[in-house]
């Protein structure tokens, strides 16, 4: 499509149903100078009494994988099975994996006996973690060599978390070291407390969470180091900032991403941080989100695939407050989160899961690192199946895949030929979305994306569910390339282009699309990799071809 004057041009599409009408970064830190850590052993023995006694929980150690076998390393299901023995080389990249390392460094490998011992009960089980333990120090400390993940803020808090486990048996004589182990894992608990009471490295976002929750727990068992002055008072007022700075007012997570929005809800639980620091104003932003939660996924339970999300959230159920629309076109539940960046229409839970419909419309979400390039996009079902699609996540390595689903090539949102436009490249769009309304018989919404120096964009959507989606574009193009505008049909979908629009059969609906602006030619790609267009996440780092008209 081409550059197009005067000021603005507009894309209309109308599409049409038979009988129906609608229209990781990384960090890399090397190891801060440690404090002489090496007291008299009978001081560490002495200053057993300071410490509580209250082990921290296993849950808090976030065992959510299966238990695998012992010395198999396998943090996801679609990685191969890596082998290791100690010493263990804490440099290793095997597979190219960003998130690989991540569970590397967060000890995953120790999972195996860490479920054995939640089962057993029986500390000598834990002989495998104390030594995975005890060679991260002799790899960083001892050798003083360098990893990329050595500091990367999650793991970090994760590690946190099972060294104050394995310290909290040690000091409760459940777990027996020698002297020289002990000042080593005292060693790394210092590091540890330092790095995470540093607030230039505290995370804003979900992986705060891990930080403050390990450096707590951290420091409930060696609270008598200096390292840990002053760190539950830190954790208690970081904490309690950072979660209501994660959501809006309406109980929505910020980071443009419904499966994170619900696991972030779910890591503060489990994680016991809700318990832990025991804040009330926490619990009733929770309790708010718990009631946001529903409404981002479909009838079958899945994430709404917006931002980088995938699998399964809780399903919506009960009475909710409807819409009714003129001329017997029906009721329907509306939840209006424009001012935090989601708009919803969709059936009532009691409707039939096979002719249920969804619209869900994003946008106005600050950049976050689960944030794509899709302001003003949505997604559309009708009569229980996908007919509008996002891409979804894909996974975290920084390759051509993951760029392409960032960029507003992959959304249902114009984009420009020729030009990477997602959050990592270009400024942040200022974007917002007016309140949900009804008129003249169809939901609508409206909103306004602006990105300097790359375009202006109006949108307005009219919906009636089942029979029409309306969708009009008006945008400005502030560079010299041509523009394109996206239609993501679900990948079992492959339409036929029939002049100016294209009709698709969707065995017992046929969606017909009529594209009403100007000065433009219709196309369709599927599968293609020079450019990236026309594919949709599947699984971590998997993905599978998809039609976009």
């Amino acid at each position: 499509m081409g550059f197009f004057s005067p000021l603005f041009f507009c894309l209309q599409w109308m599409v049409l149903a038979a009988l129906l009408v609608f229209a990781a970064a990384c960090r890399s830190v090397e190891t801060a100078p440690a404090q002489d850590p090496r007291p008299q052993y009978a001081e560490i023995l002495e200053a057993r009494e300071y410490y509580s006694g209250a082990t921290p929980r296993v849950v808090e150690l976030d065992l959510s994988r299966s238990p695998g076998s012992p010395w198999i390393f396998r943090p996801r299901n679609d990685l191969p099975d890596w082998r290791f023995s100690i010493p263990i080389d804490w440099a290793a990249d095997p597979f190219g994996d960003l998130n690989w390392q991540y569970h590397l460094h967060a000890w995953r490998p120790m999972d195996y006996w860490l479920h054995q011992y939640r089962t057993e009960g029986d500390a000598a089980i834990l002989t495998a973690p104390l030594g995975i333990a005890l060679d991260w120090h002799r790899f960083h400390v001892d050798d003083g060599r360098a990893s990329d993940f050595q500091w990367y803020d999650h793991s970090t808090g994760i590690r946190a978390c099972r060294l104050a486990f394995l310290l909290a048996l040690i000091l409760g004589d459940e777990l027996k070291v020698g002297e020289d182990d002990l000042l080593r894992l005292l060693t790394l608990a210092d590091l540890h407390a330092e790095k995470l009471m540093d607030p230039e490295f505290l995370h804003s976002g979900n992986h705060g969470l891990f930080q403050l929750v390990g450096l707590d727990a951290l420091c409930s068992v060696v609270g008598w180091r200096d390292t840990c002055k002053g760190a539950s008072s830190y954790a208690r007022t970081e904490f309690a900032r950072l979660v209501s700075s994660w959501f809006s007012d309406e109980g929505v997570n910020i980071e443009n991403s419904p499966t994170y929005h619900g696991w972030v809800i779910d890591r503060i639980r489990s994680a016991g941080a809700a318990e832990r620091f025991r804040q009330p104003e926490v619990e009733e932003i929770l309790e708010l989100a718990d009631t946001v939660s529903p409404w981002l996924t479909y009838p079958d339970g899945r994430w709404i695939r917006v931002g980088d999300s995938h699998g399964d959230g809780p399903v919506l159920t009960g009475p909710v407050e409807t819409e009714c629309l003129p001329d017997g076109l029906g009721c329907w539940a509306v939840r209006d989160l424009t001012q935090s960046g989601y708009s919803i229409v969709r059936s009532p839970p009691d409707a039939d899961a096979g002719e249920a419909s969804v619209f869900f419309v994003s946008g106005a979400m600050p950049p976050t690192g689960h944030k794509h390039a899709d302001d003003l996009g949505f997604v559309l079902m009708e009569r229980g199946r996908d007919i509008f699609v996002d891409s979804g996540r894909y996974g975290y390595n920084y390759d051509d895949a993951r760029s392409y689903v960032l960029s507003a090539r992959a959304h249902n949102v114009p984009s420009l030929v020729g030009k990477r436009t997602d959050p990592y490249v270009i400024d942040p769009a200022e974007s917002r979305l007016e309140p949900l309304i009804v008129e003249e018989g169809r939901f609508v919404i409206r909103g306004v994306v602006d990105r300097p120096g790359v375009f202006y964009h109006e949108r307005e959507l009219s919906y009636v569910p089942g029979v029409r989606l309306g969708i009009d574009d008006r945008v400005s193009n502030r560079t010299d390339l041509s523009w394109q505008s996206n239609l993501h049909l679900a990948p079992d979908l492959v339409p036929e282009i029939d002049g100016s629009g294209f009709v698709v059969d969707a065995g017992d609906l046929t969606v017909r699309g009529e594209f009403r602006g100007q000065g433009c030619h219709l196309s369709a790609a599927r599968g293609e990799t020079d450019p990236y267009q026309g594919w949709v996440s599947a699984g971590y780092l998997e993905m599978v071809p998809a039609t976009v008209v």
